[in-house]
């Protein structure tokens, strides 16, 4: 992965990437704890986010919400650049207390209405954005903290008036019915005692073909993605100071030790290290 920008601290994640086919790494589903802005430049392909499959198409932006399960399939047809901006709603809230920047992210149906293809005019907005950021040295840590925080507002300004317009168009190709539903059940459900035997009872279909179908617009198995949304979904909970212990018996786990192996397994830090003071 070639990193051609890059910025991180405790609050913020931006990295502007090129990828040159072929491709030497996956892309494969996962989920943060952490808000995404996703800028296509260019490459072939498509995400899916929550089982629903959005195409890549460049100069759109894909917005992903905390725990929003997402992957892209890609081509080898032309590199694969992006800009990627993370952040927490703390970053902001401050200058939006009512939050309604994150209305576009948290007012929707999970893997729904992620999708914004821009016009030339707002090409030209998010582009003078993304690139302001770029113009700071990267040697000036407050510099460019203060360019991706400001730059951050301006963007999230144009996703915000293109939600009000409802100017997202639907996904090709749709999400499977049965997916949709089996997603949307688990995350109902997500702390409580889930098989892949209760699914198949719930929704009148056979383990293989079940199993077949959330591999196909997921990426993954069923377990794989209770699991990861579990220990995503136990990250924020210790963040927002709730204590280890408590968080793995919140998140489903009877053994601590059992949730603490599979916390450092996928995070690779113990759980009380992520914890907040």
């Amino acid at each position: 992965m070639q990193y051609i920008d890059y910025y991180k601290d405790s609050q913020l994640l931006y990295h502007h990437n090129k990828d040159v086919p072929p491709f030497s790494h996956e892309f494969g589903m996962h989920a943060h704890e952490i808000y995404e802005i996703y800028y296509l430049i260019s490459g072939d392909g498509v995400i899916s986010i929550e089982g629903t499959t959005y195409p890549l198409l460049a100069d759109s932006i894909y917005i992903i919400r905390s725990n929003e399960a997402h992957y892209t399939k890609l081509s080898n047809k032309e590199p694969y650049e992006r800009i990627i901006l993370h952040f927490y709603p703390d970053t902001i809230s401050m200058l939006d207390p009512k939050k309604e920047l994150l209305l576009p992210f948290e007012k929707r149906p999970l893997g729904q209405n992620n999708f914004y293809p821009l016009n030339a005019a707002k090409q030209d907005i998010i582009k003078n954005s993304f690139q302001t950021i770029a113009l700071q040295s990267k040697t000036d840590d407050y510099g460019k903290r203060l360019s991706v925080i400001i730059n951050l507002l301006t963007i999230l300004t144009e996703i915000h008036i293109l939600n009000r317009s409802a100017t997202s168009p639907a996904p090709l190709p749709a999400t499977h019915p049965v997916v949709s539903n089996v997603l949307a059940y688990i995350n109902e459900h997500l702390f409580d005692s889930i098989t892949t035997d209760d699914l198949c009872k719930r929704f009148y279909i056979s383990r293989t073909h079940l199993s077949n179908l959330f591999k196909t617009y997921t990426s993954t198995s069923i377990g794989n993605y209770i699991l990861i949304k579990r220990l995503v979904a136990s990250k924020a909970m210790l963040q927002s100071g709730i204590s280890a212990k408590e968080t793995a018996s919140l998140c489903g786990y009877q053994d601590y030790s059992a949730f603490y192996r599979a916390y450092k397994k996928h995070f690779g830090t113990a759980p009380k290290k992520d914890a907040s003071p």
